[in-house]
This record gives structure tokens, sequence and C-alpha cells, in this order.
């Protein structure tokens, strides 16, 4: 027989056809919640986003949106009662949104609208999902899911449902033959307007004053309007992705992913890592001076108090980010037992490592603490602090989750970072630092106010500011003071009514009065 007449393999092969996913059918309900989500999206890009591009700031108008959005999420799915964990979620959310309203400290603001959007797409997927309701180790996985799989999957959901509404409805046919009426009629419109201006000064007049700006507010709405459907269309799209059931071995993929990079034996990661821990035991014995200064109150010869806490700093920061990523390659690249369970020599290696840190660390809060004592707080001293008492959280329950298998890291991290942030958000930083070096120099245990300070404090640093009008030591720096004040009076009267927050106000009446 001829070879050319044998059919090869690829003849028998078997192609299934290819099955395009069936439309999904909205209901009435999701359908208006469609149409819902296109003014929460031009919402989001009106009072949030302009105003953050244009004026550098948000306020009021961001917490309104934020707000829109978690009033949409939670009535969107119907429900007969909500879980005490979604109780605690949407009251975060809520809060953290507030926030944006009542801070004026242009990062907290950022950071808390950036919170309380994760809580909120989280609580959307622990709403399709009841395993997720309670923080898992994969906390990573879903996060990543929740902000971006699921809400991602579903981008085409709005236009589906708002397509499907025109189509079928009455109401929607009727709408969509007058929309298409009204573009119809541009053309002979605008030709016959420009007729009559050319033949009447008096109705060219009124036309001019009725559209005198048209074309620019037209051509901003429609920018807005066209940059505000991504986000119109991921807000529908995370709150249809929550009805979804979850994804069959999604752990298990996510787990083989991981197991995947692991390549290196654990005697070898181990012994990797052991000359960094001489060194350290070196390094730190050889400075023990050095490192016991801070707490003894002194400072070792040939250092002034900025370079001391400078130096304490940096070394924080670099030894931090060194060790957490050494214990981050350990875990992740070297092989685990057959079991699953973690070599002994890992855990050790990293229960050193942590001890470690948490030695630098607690030194360097001394080092900084004994900075701010003799020249005061400024922002940056207090988010450095705060960054360093919440990476030695960070690496207690590093140490915590090796000994014993009880801790879940996950949960303790986003815990503990939730309260501190919390403190951070809702503590008036600003105003507090601006408080306490005024108390501290009425009291004249610090030697000078800096009035330029006041550039880098928000609004929410003026009503302690304002408390020592007329009280400086020098006539030059009660001058300097009431000049700062009144150029931040002045940007408070120009600020736009999006970016105005309760701090702004509350600025207002310390300069001017109630």
């Amino acid at each position: 027989m001829d070879n050319n007449m044998i059919p090869s393999p690829a003849q028998y092969t078997y192609e299934p056809p290819c099955i395009p996913k069936p439309e999904r059918e909205f209901t009435g309900r999701e359908t208006v919640f469609a149409f819902v989500s296109a003014a929460a999206g031009f919402m989001f890009i009106k009072l949030f986003a302009a105003p953050l591009l244009t004026r550098e700031g948000i306020g009021i108008g961001a917490a309104l949106t934020l707000l829109t959005a978690l009033i949409y999420c939670v009535l969107f799915k119907k429900r007969e009662k909500f879980t005490p964990l979604g109780i605690v979620r949407i009251i975060l959310c809520a809060l953290f949104s507030a926030n944006v309203a009542i801070c004026s400290n242009r990062i907290i603001q950022l950071l808390d609208a950036v919170f309380a959007m994760l809580i909120l797409a989280y609580h959307m997927l622990c709403e399709g999902d009841s395993t997720r309701e309670r923080i898992r180790k994969l906390l990573p996985a879903d996060l990543m899911e929740a902000v971006f799989a699921r809400p991602f999957s579903e981008m085409d959901a709005a236009g589906i449902a708002v397509k499907q509404a025109a189509g079928k409805t009455d109401a929607g046919k009727t709408v969509r033959n007058i929309i298409l009426g009204l573009i119809t009629a541009i053309p002979s419109t605008a030709v016959i307007c420009v007729l009559l201006m050319s033949a009447d000064s008096g109705f060219s007049d009124i036309i001019t004053d009725l559209f005198s700006n048209v074309i620019e507010d037209g051509a901003v709405f429609i920018i807005q309007a066209a940059a505000s459907m991504p986000a119109a269309f991921y807000l529908f799209g995370m709150c249809v992705s929550a009805d979804e059931p979850p994804g069959e071995g999604r752990d298990e993929a996510f787990l083989a992913g991981v197991r995947s990079v692991r390549f290196l034996p654990a005697a070898a990661g181990m012994f990797s890592a052991v000359p960094v821990c001489v060194l350290y035991v070196i390094f730190f014995f050889s400075q023990i001076n050095y490192y016991i200064s801070p707490f003894t109150g002194g400072l070792p010869a040939g250092f002034s108090y900025a370079e001391y806490a400078r130096r304490g700093f940096f070394e924080l920061c670099m030894v931090s980010v060194i060790n957490l990523g050494i214990i981050i390659a350990l875990n992740l690249f070297c092989k685990y037992r057959e079991n699953g369970e973690r070599p002994a020599c890992l855990k050790a290696v990293s229960c050193i490592l942590s001890v470690f840190t948490l030695l630098l660390i607690a030194t360097a809060v001394s080092k900084m603490a004994l900075y701010i004592n003799a020249y005061g707080l400024t922002p940056l001293r207090v988010y450095t602090t705060w960054f360093m008492i919440l990476l030695a959280f960070v690496f207690v329950g590093v140490f915590l989750s090796l000994i014993t298998a009880k801790v879940n890291l996950a949960k303790m991290t986003v815990t503990v970072f939730t309260i501190m942030f919390a403190a951070l958000s809702f503590g008036n930083v600003d105003g507090l630092i601006a408080q306490e070096n005024a108390r501290r120099y009425l009291d004249g245990t610090l030697t000078e106010f800096d009035v330029k300070s006041l550039d880098k404090l928000s609004t929410g640093a003026i009503p302690a500011a304002c408390t020592l009008r007329g009280r400086m030591n020098t006539e030059e720096e009660n001058n300097e003071l009431n000049r700062k004040l009144a150029e931040i009076a002045v940007s408070i009267k120009e600020a736009d009514y999006r970016t105005v927050t309760l701090s702004d106000i509350s600025a207002k009446e310390a300069l001017f009065g109630k």
C-alpha cells in the first residue's frame, strides 16, 4: 500500500468544536445597577481623579465617591443578613473612606483611599466565597483574585447588560431611538444655526451667550465620560463576579506553582545564610558601645544627634530589607519535606535573622527617640518611627509563625497593620506634630519653632500654629509666622470644593474666627 495513502495520526485527532461562552442573561435589577455604575464611574473621574491630577489633592469629593462605591456594592448583592466579619469590613471601609474628607494630609488621604478600595474588593470576594471570610495564609493569592482576576474577567458585563436592555425592552428601544434621532439631527441643526446667526445679529448674540463655553465644557465632559467607562465596568464587574462560584482547584494550582520554584536543597539554603549571620554577630559585638548609647541617653564620641539618628535609620532599612529578603528567598526557593513541612534548618536560620533584626529595630527606635527629644517632631521622623514599630511587629509574627503552625502570619500582619494604620490615619498626625512642637517651644525645652516646617504639614497643623501668634521669642519670628499663616489662608480660600476637608474648615476658623 502506498505510504501516501496511509492516513496520518493528525487525521485521527479529534478537535472539539469551539463553543462560545454563553452570554449571561441579566435581570432588570442588575441592568439598573449597570446604568448606575456609569454614574459612579463618572463620579470617580470628576470628584476623585480630576482634582488629584489638576489640583494635586482630594477631599470631600473623593470621600463621596468611595462611600458611593461602598453603598453600591452593599446593595448590589441580595442577602438575608450580613456576617459579623462582613459588617467589620463594611465599617472599616466606611471609616477610611470618610477620613479622606476629614484629614488634609495628602499622603494619608491617598493611602486611606487605596486601603478602602482594597477592603471593598476583598469584601466582594468574600461575598461570593464564604471560605475567604477569615483571612487565610494564602492572602496574597486572594487579594490578586479580588483586585484583578475576578473584576477584569467581567469587564464586559456592564456593556452586555446595557445592550440587552436596549434591545429587549420597549423603554430601552425608545431611548435608543431618541439618541439615534438626536445624533442624526446634529448636521442639519448646525447648518441652520449658522445660517440664522448670519441672518440676525440678535439671534447670534443669544446663541453666543448660551454656547460661549459649550465647546470647551463639552470636550471636557466627553473626555471625562470616556475615562469613566473603565471605572464603571470595573465596579460592575467586581460585583457581578461575586455571584460566580469559586474556581475548583485554585488553591492547589497556586501551591503547585509555588512548589515548582523550590529547587534549592534546604542545607544549601541554610549555609547560604550562615555567613551573613556570622557577620551580624561580629558587627554587633564590635559596635556594642555604639548600640548601647541610645538606651543610656548619651552619644558615642564623634557623633552629632542628626548624624547618629540618620545612620541608625539607614542601618535599620538596609538590614531589615536584606534580612526580610533572605527569609522570603529561603522559604520560597528551598525544598520542603515530602509531607510539606518546612525543614528545621530553615526555621532556625529564619528565626536567628528575625531576632537580629528585632535587636537593630529596638536600637534604631531608641536613636530616633533621642533625636526627637533634641530637635522635636517632623513628619519624616514620625513616619519612620511608625514604620520601625510596624516592621518590628512583622518580624515578631515571622518568628512566631516559624516556631508554631498555629500562628497565621497573614492574619496577624493584616490585623496589626490595620490597627497601626488607623492610628496614623485618624490621629491627626500633622496637628499633633505642631501641637507638641509648640508646647515644647513655649516650655523652653525646644529652642526654636520652625515656621518653614508648616509648608510640609497639612492644614491640620494650623490651629496649633495659631496658638503661637504673638508669643514667639522675637518680633522677627512673630512676623515670619504671621506671613506664613497669611499665605496658608490664601491657599485655603482658593481651594476647590472637591478637595475641601474638615481640617481645612477647622484651619479657616482658627485663622479667621468662627
